[in-house]
């Protein structure tokens, strides 16, 4: 009974396959061989032609690079110099706004000086006028520390010095300000002035001869020059001196008078005889007249 089952199905399975093989034999006869061997080729040269597209392709780009390798030099190149070139504007530009900082701070902190140092100088200089000397000695050195170049400030404290009578003090703060201002003859003649009070007549007359050559505007300083230099036996110098005088004041008494007391000394007969003529134009009634016209006349009598 098992054998019968058993061949039962095995005839079965063996029909089904049959019935497999005889459904898909139409298909299996379709196959062609010598068409699968042409598609085998096909894709074989096709692989062969995408390899040599592929390599040819390589070395177009490998001779392109090449090519333009030394354009991107050159490119690398000009876009360095650039680069610096920027960095340097860059720079300047920098420099200047740096600059132009530090030249307003400059300028802000010179006025912010330059108006506490005109300060300074104005209250010194009220302080000397009122009499107080100590608050104007005070002022005028602070001025100095503040600017050690300021004439002004040297002046003020040498004025100071000698309103005070501290004539070594004043004579030093003046020679030190006539070496910053050597054609200030205001400063000259005080430099003359304390030479004289201290005894020193050459130094005097240095000093004013000085102040003359600096500034011939000033009769009085020719006056006295021409006294001082008479007073150290320079009678012939003394008298260029006065003629300068009374050029500048031609109708000055005083000078006229002096004029012919100098020529007297120098033994000038001409030079006299003019100035009493002069003299007694100016001033009729000068009581030295007759004196002078005497001690004129007999110049040159032995």
């Amino acid at each position: 009974m098992l054998t019968a089952i058993f061949l039962i199905i095995t005839i079965g399975s063996l029909g089904v396959v049959l019935f497999v093989v005889i459904h898909k034999f139409p298909q299996l006869a379709n196959l062609d061989i010598k068409n699968l061997q042409e598609e085998k080729i096909f894709q074989k040269k096709k692989e062969i032609i995408n390899k040599r597209i592929e390599e040819n392709s390589n070395l177009l780009k490998k001779r392109i690079v090449g090519a333009l390798t030394p354009l991107r030099k050159i490119w690398g190149k000009l876009q360095l110099q650039f680069r610096i070139y920027v960095g340097k504007i860059e720079r300047l530009l920098h420099h200047e706004q740096v600059l132009k900082i530090k030249q307003k701070n400059e300028v802000v902190s010179r006025e912010d000086v330059e108006e506490k140092l005109t300060q300074l100088i104005s209250d010194g200089e009220q302080a000397l006028k009122s009499g107080n000397f100590d608050q104007a000695e005070e002022r005028f050195i602070t001025a100095i520390k503040n600017d050690s170049k300021s004439t002004s400030a040297y002046r003020g404290l040498g004025d100071t010095y000698l309103a005070k009578n501290s004539i070594e003090e004043a004579r030093q703060t003046y020679q030190f300000l006539i070496k910053m201002e050597p054609d200030d003859d205001s400063v000259l003649v005080k430099l003359a002035e304390i030479a004289e009070s201290q005894g020193d007549l050459e130094e005097a007359i240095q000093y004013y001869q000085q102040a003359v050559l600096v500034n011939d505007s000033f009769s009085p300083r020719f006056y006295h020059l021409a006294e001082l230099l008479l007073k150290v036996a320079q009678p012939q110098v003394a008298k260029e001196a006065i003629l300068q005088a009374v050029e500048l004041e031609p109708q000055n008494p005083k000078y006229l008078d002096f004029l012919i007391e100098i020529a007297i000394i120098c033994g000038d007969k001409t030079l006299a005889i003019k100035a009493y003529g002069d003299l007694r134009l100016v001033n009729p009634e000068n009581q030295k007249l007759h004196s002078l016209k005497d001690r004129i006349y007999k110049i040159g009598i032995a």
